[in-house]
Parts: C-alpha cells; sequence; structure tokens
C-alpha cells in the first residue's frame, strides 16, 4: 500500500512539471548591420566600429589582420591600396550577418612599421621577394617539448634530423611586406604536412576547406603526414603586447591560414622569443581538446649555417 502511494505521488509530480522548449535560433538576419569607420589621429590608421553594439563581432580587415569578440578595432594600413574590410556579427539568438566595405588608402606611411622586428621577419620594407624560413633541423634542439608551467623543464628535444621523414624539412614559409601584396605570406609544403600524433590535431587539418586536405599516413616518427594544398591569399600579423611579440596567421576565404611547419591545432600561438637576421625563436602555445602544450621551434633563412654554433641573438625575450 505504501509503495502504490509513493508511486501515485511521483507520477503526479512529473505530470505536474513539464520540459523547457529548446531553445529557438531565429534564422534572421542582424538588421541595421554596418561598418562604420573613423580615420585615426595617425595617417593610415582607422577606427573600425560596428553599428550595433548588442553582436559578437568577427572582423577580417583586409590587411592581413584579423580580430573577433570586439565591436571595434583599430586597423593599421602601412601601403596604399584598396582593402576589403569584412564584418560577420552573430546575435544572442543565433542571427548571423555578414557586411563588408571597401577602404580606399591612398598613399604609403611605413613609419607605422617602425619596429625592426617587422623588417627582421620579413625583410626589408617594400623589398619584392620577401624573407624566407625554414625549420632549421640540422641544428639539436630545433624542436623541444617544454612544461607550459615551467619553462625549464624540458620533456623532449629533437636531436640532428631527428624528424626525417615526416616532411617537415622541406617545407617554406616567406612573409612580405611591399605596396603590390601588403603583409602577406606563402607557404610551400611540396604537397605533405607533418601534423603532432594527436587525433584531434590531425582532423583539425583534415577538416578545413582551405588545405583542400585529402590522405595520410604516419611517419616513422610517429608523426601524422597528410597531403594537402597550402592556399592562396594568405596574410600574417605581428602583435606587440606587454614586451611580447606575437605571429598570427588570419584565416583565408575558405577556411585557416599558415602555421609554422610542425602542425598543433589552428588554435596555436606563436610567440616569438628571440630573432637575428637568419633565426627565429618560436614558442607554439597549443591548445588541444582543453589542453595545453607548449613547444620551441628553431627557425633559419635558407642562407644560415648547419650546425650547432652558438646564436647571437638581436633581440630576446629570456
Amino acid at each position: 500500500m505504501k509503495k502504490t502511494a509513493i508511486l501515485l505521488m511521483s507520477l503526479a509530480l512529473l505530470a505536474g512539471c513539464s520540459r523547457e522548449p529548446r531553445p529557438f535560433l531565429s534564422e534572421e538576419k542582424i538588421t541595421d548591420l554596418k561598418i562604420i569607420i573613423t580615420p585615426g589621429e595617425v595617417q593610415n590608421t582607422y577606427l573600425l566600429r560596428s553599428s550595433r553594439t548588442d553582436v559578437i563581432c568577427w572582423w577580417n580587415l583586409g590587411n592581413g589582420s584579423a580580430a573577433s569578440g570586439v565591436n571595434s578595432v583599430l586597423a593599421k594600413y602601412p601601403f596604399a591600396g584598396n582593402y576589403t574590410i569584412s564584418l560577420k556579427a552573430y546575435g544572442d539568438a543565433g542571427q548571423t550577418n555578414e557586411v563588408s566595405v571597401v577602404l580606399p588608402v591612398a598613399t604609403e606611411n611605413l613609419f607605422l612599421l617602425n619596429d625592426p622586428i617587422y623588417e627582421l621577419i620579413a625583410g626589408p620594407i617594400g623589398g619584392a621577394s620577401g624573407k624566407t624560413w625554414k625549420i632549421d633541423g640540422s641544428r639539436k634542439g630545433h624542436i623541444r617539448l617544454l612544461n607550459p608551467n615551467n619553462f625549464e623543464d624540458v620533456w623532449y628535444t629533437a636531436g640532428e634530423n631527428a624528424k626525417d621523414g615526416c616532411e617537415m624539412y622541406d617545407d617554406r614559409i616567406t612573409f612580405f611586406l611591399n605596396s603590390e601584396r601588403g603583409q602577406a605570406a606563402t607557404y610551400v609544403n611540396n604537397g605533405k604536412s607533418s601534423a603532432m600524433n594527436n587525433a584531434t590535431a590531425l582532423n583539425e587539418l583534415l577538416g578545413d576547406g582551405a588545405w583542400q586536405a585529402t590522405t595520410y599516413n604516419k611517419a616513422a616518427t610517429n608523426d601524422y603526414i597528410i597531403d594537402c594544398t597550402p592556399p592562396e591569399g594568405m596574410g600574417w600579423s605581428l602583435v606587440e603586447n606587454a614586451g611580447r611579440y606575437y605571429l598570427s596567421f588570419p584565416a583565408t576565404a575558405d577556411g585557416n591560414g599558415a602555421y609554422l611547419f610542425y602542425f598543433t591545432g589552428w588554435q596555436t600561438q606563436y610567440e616569438i622569443r628571440a630573432i637575428s637576421e637568419k633565426y627565429m625563436k618560436v614558442y607554439a602555445w597549443a591548445n588541444l581538446a582543453g589542453a595545453t602544450s607548449l613547444r620551441e621551434f628553431i627557425l633559419c633563412t635558407e642562407d644560415a649555417p648547419a650546425g650547432n654554433d652558438d646564436i647571437e641573438w638581436t633581440w630576446m625575450k629570456d
């Protein structure tokens, strides 16, 4: 009898409860979305603002740089040209809209590139050929896996050419800074890219529309080798924050942009730790499935001498 009463009470309580409806995601477009452009105090700088402040904004500044999650951004255009600025906005009910505008910049202002690190990365400003980098495979420690909470704690050090066979050492990235191409980047991978031994990283590169990945296999190093083609029209940007320099590669029209030699996921942040005329030390902060990892890469130019001689850095963070 007691069990029957409890059962009846439970059924009554369930009958009195109603399941909340699933959130409704509107298919309507965000209205009155415009890009407002205000010239900055410095020539060739512009404040870009969204006409709506109640949305989340994703910007493509048209100069190789991008910004996300902000309603306004200060953009710099050192070179003359017509720049297509795009804004994609998301509303709180799932609405979206995308608008773009062409910003004509009539003259150059190369003083916007007055930080000498620009030339160390891309060669002389205005140079037609740019500056090409590769990973310094002949150097012991060209890749190191570090404890992200203690940089002095080294978990792995790559020996000379330790990644031979994983399709990394023949890759090249070239940085440009000129009026014809702007702040552009090209990547050559000879049809194959190397990715870390992680299924999430593998699938991120395989699933990217811009890189046109097809098949993959594993190298003897246990890294993934992915058949893919780098996209055209890639850019790069340099951000200085509290004495630290960060390289980034904005998205392309079809997917993601460039990466540095050993693919560790699209959420990887590249921090320049030291640089000279022929060498660059980069920290690659990767975030995959909520886990953070840190790798150190040593890059060099084509004419850098092979070997393990000490590097005399022009600038270094440490």
